[in-house]
């Protein structure tokens, strides 16, 4: 039997109607599903003096407290510059986060005071700060891709020159107590610093621009950590498969190398007089005296630029 015309729009309408709901309800459910973003419980923002409210304090302000310290439920940001706040709220590295003048700048700083949650973790309170830069100084950004060099630290034809770590060979000397700064130790007749076998650490000098290292029961990663700081702003990464422990010492010279120990800095000639040969290069050093390379290639990583963020926070 042929339906009329009432049935047939009834039976649309129904449809519509069973439709919409079911949108509404997909709706509904993906906003609940929406996490809320972390915030502190409490925060101040003020802007900074133009002088430094003690001295010493690190160039770029000093941040004290929070998750994994002896405060963690209290943070804060003194003489702090707005490129320090960025960089531990996208945990990102200086050259990783682009902005203006003012944002990249030495004279943007603010005093922040903020207590976290019970619980909280470090990843979490840098999300509470981006929270409140967002909120606060209205901060506005988005990510794009850039070309980053980056140094793979692999184990060199012939393969690993590294001597496994030794034991102690009689009673160790008293260790550095935690947040002290380790005395010196003595070098010997080829200017290495001479540390005890059997407890895991490293020492370091610098002079002429050769630098000579010794490492007591350490590992590749722990190397490559400190060749980053030549390297920067170069990336780089572990591939060794090496793990250790091991003793070792490194020679080279910094002349080179792109971060600051080795800008506009030229090694000494063989034969120079008053100077000791020279050092080798820090690639020829570790293919030579460690049996290790460093393989340069591109990598691609994260930018953040800022695209909006006030000069004056909102008031408290």
């Amino acid at each position: 039997m042929m339906s009329t015309k009432a049935e047939i729009s009834a039976i649309i309408l129904t449809r519509f109607w069973l439709i919409t709901l079911a949108a509404v309800m997909v709706v509904g459910h993906c906003l609940a599903q929406t996490p809320t973003p972390l915030s502190f419980e409490v925060a101040s923002v003020r802007p900074a003096s133009s002088k430094p409210p003690y001295t010493p304090i690190p160039a770029a302000g000093d941040v004290k407290g929070g998750p994994a310290t002896g405060d963690p439920t209290r943070m804060t940001f003194t003489w702090v510059l707005v490129r320090r706040l960025l960089m531990n709220a996208f945990a990102l590295p200086l050259d990783q986060i682009s902005g203006s003048d003012w944002v990249m700048g030495q004279d943007a700083r603010f005093d922040i005071s903020a207590i976290v949650p019970v619980g909280a973790t470090k990843e979490q309170a840098n999300e509470m700060l981006l929270s409140l830069l967002k909120e606060r100084f209205h901060l506005t950004y988005h990510s794009e891709k850039k070309n980053f060099n980056l140094y793979a630290l692999v184990v060199a034809k012939g393969g690993p020159k590294l001597k496994h770590a030794a034991p102690a060979d009689g009673p160790l000397p008293e260790a550095p107590q935690p947040g002290t700064i380790a005395t010196p130790a003595p070098l010997d007749r080829n200017g290495f610093p001479q540390l005890p076998a059997g407890r895991p650490g490293f020492q370091g000098r610098t002079e002429s621009g050769v630098t000579r290292w010794t490492f007591r029961m350490e590992t590749p990663q722990q190397l490559l950590n400190l060749l980053q700081f030549q390297l920067s702003p170069s990336r780089t990464v572990e591939k060794t498969g090496l793990t250790g422990p091991y003793d070792f010492t490194l020679e080279f010279s910094n002349a080179g190398l792109p971060g600051p120990m080795g800008r506009g800095l030229a090694a000494p000639s063989p034969g120079e007089a008053g100077q000791p040969d020279a050092a080798p290069d820090l690639f020829t050093a570790l293919e030579k005296q460690l049996g290790l390379k460093l393989e340069k290639s591109k990598t691609q990583l994260d930018v953040i630029v800022i695209d909006h963020m006030d000069k004056q926070p909102t008031e408290n």
